[in-house]
């Protein structure tokens, strides 16, 4: 077969098998494929190099360097969003009990929540939505969240005229499970966005967080305070979010700092949407990218969007005391490094 018509990748595969192993482990293996190849065709390859690793036999979805999609997907759309070096996980490891085989009963049991009021061809939408399920953000930090997928259904049959509006309604927020969970985040590769159908299905309802005065107390005040010299001589992460457009932010950064940190979660939400609605959730999102950073060496962290500092500033004991860790990071804003940089010129 011709050179040409060959991609070659740099797999990186997860095992578990939950029956012989404690722990998950990877595995590489250099595989390579027709250019007119599925993921399919890469699980049976590594397969055939190594029989321990496991997929189910229909219904794949999978994740590929931590966005989920089926395994009718062809490589080379893969390659073109991903690159060559991709890595095969689960698409919830928490159900995974061998390799990429998951329990999934709890796909089925969401939609009992809107059987009662949904049409066969309503089961059959929501039956679609199956890698949108396990691919909600939300299930990262509350593993009994009904799930993104469920959510756009009730969107659906809301919008489609059902008559039963306000029990869908009713049916979907769970006072600790339900919508008031749901940061969306697109985590499907190539996959349909749905934010506005979350943020309509929110205006509709009136979401207050239940949580008690006291665990929404903050004592103390830390300083985040920073001068030219400090930033000069400081680790630097850059938190993005939902910004898109951030070269001139890394272009200032990199010219006015000791170091540059990179860090897996800066492209993440961290529960701003959440403050009012989820306490919990919202501050275990928050210190985990708070931590991310932290741990990956940054002791500054500057956010793109002002918004965004003042929130975690704000939130920085609680999530201390939600993820129990002290959280050693001065937090401030791009606006405020660009006032320090223009001082020093």
């Amino acid at each position: 077969m011709p050179f040409e018509n060959m991609i070659n990748l740099q797999v990186r595969a997860f095992f578990f098998n939950s029956a012989t192993d404690y722990l998950p482990y990877y595995k590489n293996f250099d595989i390579s494929v027709n250019k007119n190849a599925t993921l399919l065709n890469v699980l049976d390859k590594v397969k055939a190099k190594n029989p321990d690793f496991s997929f189910p036999n229909k219904n794949i979805i999978l994740k590929i360097n931590h966005l989920v999609t089926t395994a009718d997907t062809l490589v080379s759309d893969v390659v073109a969003t991903l690159g060559r070096e991709i890595q095969i996980d689960p698409a919830t490891s928490y159900r995974a009990n061998n390799g990429l085989i998951l329990n999934d009963d709890d796909f089925m049991e969401s939609f009992e929540l809107l059987a009662p009021y949904a049409s066969e061809a309503d089961k059959a939408y929501y039956q679609s939505l199956y890698a949108l399920h396990y691919a909600s953000e939300s299930n990262n930090y509350n593993r009994q969240y009904i799930g993104d997928a469920i959510l756009i259904l009730a969107s659906k049959m809301i919008n489609d005229g059902n008559e039963n509006k306000q029990a869908i309604l009713e049916a979907i927020s769970d006072e600790y499970n339900g919508i008031r969970c749901c940061e969306y985040e697109n985590n499907v590769l190539n996959g349909k966005d749905y934010k506005q159908e979350i943020r309509e299905l929110k205006e509709m309802l009136t979401l207050k967080d239940t949580v008690s005065c006291f665990d929404k107390l903050s004592f103390g005040k830390r300083n985040h305070e920073i001068d030219s010299k400090e930033l000069t001589n400081a680790n630097v992460a850059l938190y993005v979010g939902s910004n898109e457009n951030t070269e001139k932010a890394h272009t200032l950064i990199l010219e006015n700092v000791k170091a540059y940190i990179h860090f897996s979660k800066a492209h993440k939400l961290a529960g701003q949407t959440l403050m009012s609605t989820h306490h919990e959730i919202a501050h275990k999102k928050a210190g985990s990218m708070l931590l991310d950073a932290l741990d990956s060496g940054a002791n500054i962290l500057v956010c793109v969007k002002d918004d965004d500092a003042h929130i975690l500033q704000k939130a920085l004991f609680s999530c201390e005391r939600i993820m129990g860790r002290d959280i050693k990071l001065k937090i401030t804003s791009l606006s405020k490094i660009e006032d320090l940089s223009s001082q020093t010129v």
